[in-house]
């Protein structure tokens, strides 16, 4: 707020009464300084008055301005005039021209307008930080969650993700293992077909080659063909009574077989 549109004078005591400029002053004076000072703190230039053109009613600046000082405070133009007489004289206030003035109000007034402008700029800083901080859309911790799952999701999609080993990678797990694999016919074979086990895309090479361990196949034969060898099974001796019961079983199949073949019942 301007200093005019306070409803008071900033007026510091201390100074108003070690002001020696002021204290050589007659006390009437004094008092109509008081008088004065409260018009010039309801002016549009803080702290000045101008004399417009309508006011120069005699050559004389001092009762000029005493004349207009009369129309707004209830003293008589003589006293008003020296006052204003003494108080210039002594330097408490200053005449320039059509434009009389009181420092200390004008000097204030400058300051005031300094910290309002600066007030102004952080108030606006501050009004855009409260805007934009309003119109932000206030997070939702469903979405929050949501985002998360789906997060989590893509990243258990790019984790499960199969990735294609190279001939380094099997060879390794091989010798791992010390299984017989030829690991370029492995690698050769699933390139072939698009790294699918059946019709479905493979997920673990590692469990492919654990499957070729089981079914024995060792890939290459050294002409670039493929083979499986299976385990032989050992024979097994059946136990007296299933041999007896099995062959017995044998030869009634074998002589109804001759019976229906010459034709009889």
């Amino acid at each position: 707020m301007a200093l005019r549109n306070q409803p008071y004078i900033p007026l510091y005591v201390q100074d108003y009464l070690t002001d020696e400029k002021l204290n050589e002053c007659s006390p009437a004076t004094q008092g109509v300084y008081i008088k004065l000072l409260c018009v010039l703190h309801k002016m549009d230039e803080y702290g000045t008055i101008l004399l417009k053109q309508n006011d120069k009613q005699t050559s004389n600046q001092i009762k000029n301005f005493a004349c207009k000082f009369a129309k707004q405070i209830a003293f008589s133009v003589e006293i008003i005039e020296s006052a204003l007489n003494e108080l210039i004289a002594n330097g408490v206030m200053t005449i320039t021209g059509d434009i009389l003035f009181q420092k200390r109000m004008v000097k204030d007034n400058g300051i005031s307008v300094v910290r309002a402008k600066a007030g102004k700029k952080g108030g606006e800083k501050t009004q855009f930080a409260y805007k934009f901080a309003k119109a932000k859309p206030q997070a939702n911790p469903e979405n929050e969650n949501e985002n998360e799952n789906e997060n989590e999701n893509i990243n258990n999609i790019k984790k499960d993700k199969f990735q294609k080993p190279t001939l380094k990678e099997i060879t390794s797990y091989c010798l791992e293992r010390q299984n017989k694999i030829n690991p370029q016919v492995f690698i050769d074979y699933y390139t072939s077909n698009g790294w699918r086990v059946g019709r479905n895309p493979m997920k673990d090479w590692k469990a492919a080659i654990r499957t070729w361990e089981k079914n024995n196949f060792e890939g290459s034969n050294g002409n670039g063909t493929n083979q499986r060898s299976y385990k032989r099974n050992q024979e097994r001796e059946l136990p007296p009574n299933i041999a007896e019961a099995a062959d017995a079983i044998t030869r009634d199949y074998l002589a109804k077989k001759a019976k229906r073949a010459t034709g009889g019942s």
